[in-house]
């Protein structure tokens, strides 16, 4: 999915001060820029979305929709410093469809008419805690993921805090050698997404009902392969020097999904009828878009552990995508199975 930008406004204005004609000074307002945003998607639903908000026409709740409360994060760099900027939806400008909007933001007043800078713009859902991740490392042109994603299962659902639950996707965009003019040449812009989304769906084959798991996780011990596997909690973080993700864990082989193992989690205490069948979604961060054989891990009932061998075999997947995986558990085996 690509979300295409145009600048479609640019604001310049002076004001005077002063109290004596013979003293006229003139100030420079902020220069404003409100950047209309247009989004598409294919029919199907395996393209991510930058709002994941279910809705009844689409079976697994993934459609594209920007939301009131959305914001883009900037972050301007100048010689040898950087700017950070917060560019905040336009709540009345949201389409009828959902699918454009206008956010709006200022180019700091430290980088002067004329000048060269670059820019760094990132989309993830934040939960507004500036100690849990969600914005650009002070004076850096690193962003500081959300952490926790191991908690963000859902579509639609927060947990108890109400600070996560739903899924976080991230995207980017970066451009180079911009000149502050009165309309700076920004646009047309396109946000890449730096991840994709695991939907593992999860089927009680007993014939009872059942507590929710507690953990499920995908990987082994000696891999190197997903960098907000989420155990121990760690900061993830996207240097836009190269485009990649790198993590403060030293664990990196296994992908993690708190479901009911402690109020973090948005559906603690949960439960699944006989013969009934949930989602669970999971963002994935990756650098290699070839993803490795993994093993799947299931912690049930009484902390029932049961582990199986080379349950997802190796794939190439796109950034962007998201990725169904069907598993059963019958009581004894966590298996892999066709779609049903």
């Amino acid at each position: 999915m690509k979300n295409k930008l145009s600048i479609i406004t640019v604001l310049f204005a002076l004001i005077l001060t002063g109290c004596a004609k013979e003293n006229l000074e003139k100030e420079a307002e902020p220069k404003m820029i409100t950047v209309s945003v247009a989004m598409t998607s294919p029919e199907d639903d395996d393209a991510t979305r930058v709002s994941l908000t279910p809705d009844s026409k689409t079976p697994q709740g993934l459609i594209l929709k920007w939301e009131t409360t959305d914001k883009l994060m900037l972050c301007f760099e100048y010689n040898t410093n950087y700017y950070h900027v917060d560019a905040p939806i336009v709540p009345a400008s949201i389409s009828a469809n959902g699918k454009t909007a206008d956010f709006t933001f200022a180019i700091p007043y430290q980088i002067p008419s004329g000048a060269t800078f670059n820019l760094y713009v990132v989309y993830q859902k934040t939960n507004t805690d500036n100690a849990d991740g969600g914005y650009f490392r002070s004076n850096t042109k690193i962003y500081e993921l959300e952490k926790r994603e191991k908690d963000c299962i859902t579509l639609d659902k927060l947990n108890s805090t109400g600070k996560g639950g739903i899924s976080r996707p991230m995207l980017y965009f970066s451009k180079k050698n911009i000149t502050n003019t009165e309309n700076p040449a920004i646009g047309p812009i396109t946000l890449m997404h730096a991840g994709w989304i695991m939907a593992i769906h999860f089927k009680n084959n007993t014939s009872a009902q059942i507590n929710l798991p507690q953990f499920i996780a995908f990987g082994k011990d000696n891999l190197n392969w997903v960098l907000n596997g989420d155990y121990p909690v760690a900061t993830t973080s996207f240097d836009f020097s190269s485009n990649t993700f790198s993590s403060s864990s030293s664990s990196r082989g296994w992908l993690y999904l708190n479901i009911n193992e402690e109020s973090s989690s948005p559906l603690y205490g949960g439960k699944l009828a006989a013969g009934a069948s949930t989602v669970f979604y999971r963002w994935v961060a990756i650098n290699d878009t070839s993803i490795p054989t993994l093993n799947g891990e299931i912690w049930i009932g009484s902390w029932t552990y049961k582990i199986t061998q080379n349950m997802l075999p190796a794939r190439t997947i796109e950034y962007g995508k998201t990725y169904h995986v069907y598993t059963t558990w019958d009581g004894k085996n966590f298996s892999r199975t066709a779609p049903y």
